[in-house]
């Protein structure tokens, strides 16, 4: 008993007091950053495998698209326009990222392209000439500027223009469905782009209006005179209106969260629209 060692006063004390090693960072996501853009791309494609029958050609044409898509952030990485902390840290995991999805986006496209009919594949033009334009604009770094996301609305939505024809939808119909895409989407890009600059600087309120109002009646118009189908025009009226309202009356900038869901639901509508007309067309 007497030999039994009394620990010093304050020992386990000292132990606790130990700081803990720092828990490893959690590695820097390499998915797109840009949120829209996931419902720029995937509303329009979810929206032309539902105007037709899908198959397995379009299919892979979508999934393609998807591929090249997710390549976007290691690309940004891989070319430093993440910052060089990115390019050190990240640099060779986005180069093996992007290396896969690019083998991905070959392979996936290669299969749609010996699969779908010629009218889709001549139609797969659009989207990789888009494609080219915003990755020029990507490397000069003026992605985010009104050309740029004009440019890169216009790419992702052109995704869908293959894929429907891919599966079995009309010329019209396809065309007409990325016609009211791209402007559903380039007058909610004017709009919101209104919201943050009008926070700044007030701005006046035809200037406001003029983007958003000229797209709507630019797309009336090719309804009008027969340019695409009625039903494409109508399926953009719940969005189009909505982006007048935005600019007309812009909200405050920590609005834009539910600006943005509101978009994403009339985005929705707008492809259930495009699935029920293309089918009724086609039937009648």
């Amino acid at each position: 008993m007497g030999s039994q060692q009394i620990p010093p006063a304050g020992a386990d004390g000292d132990a606790r007091a130990r700081p803990r090693p720092r828990a490893r960072p959690s590695p820097r996501s390499l998915a797109p950053r840009e949120h829209g853009a996931y419902g720029q791309l995937g509303l329009p494609l979810c929206a032309a495998l539902a105007m037709g029958r899908p198959t397995l050609g379009a299919c892979a044409l979508a999934l393609a698209s998807a591929a090249a898509f997710l390549g976007h952030e290691p690309a940004l990485i891989a070319l430093g326009h993440r910052g060089p902390r990115a390019l050190r840290e990240d640099g060779g995991r986005a180069i093996r990222r992007l290396l896969l999805l690019g083998a991905a986006t070959a392979l996936l496209g290669g299969l749609g392209l010996a699969l779908v009919p010629p009218a889709a594949r001549s139609a797969l033009a659009i989207p990789v000439a888009l494609a080219a334009a915003l990755g020029a604009l990507i490397a000069r770094g003026v992605e985010k500027t009104a050309v740029g996301e004009i440019v890169a609305a216009a790419a992702l939505s052109s995704a869908s223009l293959p894929v429907a024809l891919g599966s079995g939808v009309s010329v019209s119909a396809a065309w007409g469905a990325w016609a009211a895409w791209s402007a559903a989407f380039i007058a909610s890009t004017f709009a919101v782009r209104t919201v943050i600059a009008h926070a700044r600087s007030p701005i006046a309120w035809p200037r406001r209006l003029a983007a958003p109002v000229a797209v709507s009646g630019l797309l009336a118009l090719a309804a009008g005179a027969g340019g695409l189908p009625r039903f494409a025009a109508l399926a953009a009226a719940p969005m189009l209106p909505i982006a007048i309202v935005i600019a007309a009356a812009p909200p405050s900038p920590r609005a834009l969260k539910r600006v943005g869901w509101a978009l994403v639901g009339a985005s929705a509508l707008l492809g259930v629209l495009l699935a029920v007309g293309a089918r009724v067309s086609a039937a009648g």
